[in-house]
C-alpha cells in the first residue's frame, strides 16, 4: 500500500490528513471565505463567534463541495 492509497481510502481519512498540514491559506479557507464570509453580516467572528465554526478551517467541509470545472 502506498501513502496515496492510505490517505485516499475515504473522505474522512483524506480530511484528517489535510488537517495536519500547517498552511496559512488552504483551498478550503478560500472557499469558506467566498461562500460564508462574503455574505455574512457579522463584523468580527473571532470576537462574537462564527456561526459556521464547524466549516471554518475544515478540509472535510471543502472535500464535500462540488468540484469547480
Amino acid at each position: 500500500m502506498t501513502n496515496f492509497d492510505r490517505i485516499t481510502v475515504s473522505m474522512e481519512t483524506m480530511g484528517a490528513f489535510l488537517k495536519t498540514i500547517q498552511t496559512p491559506e488552504g483551498p478550503w479557507d478560500k472557499a469558506f471565505q467566498e461562500r460564508r464570509c462574503a455574505v455574512c453580516h457579522l463584523e468580527d467572528c473571532d470576537v462574537c463567534g462564527c456561526p459556521h465554526q464547524d466549516e471554518r478551517n475544515n478540509p472535510m467541509w471543502w472535500l464535500g463541495l462540488e468540484a469547480e470545472k
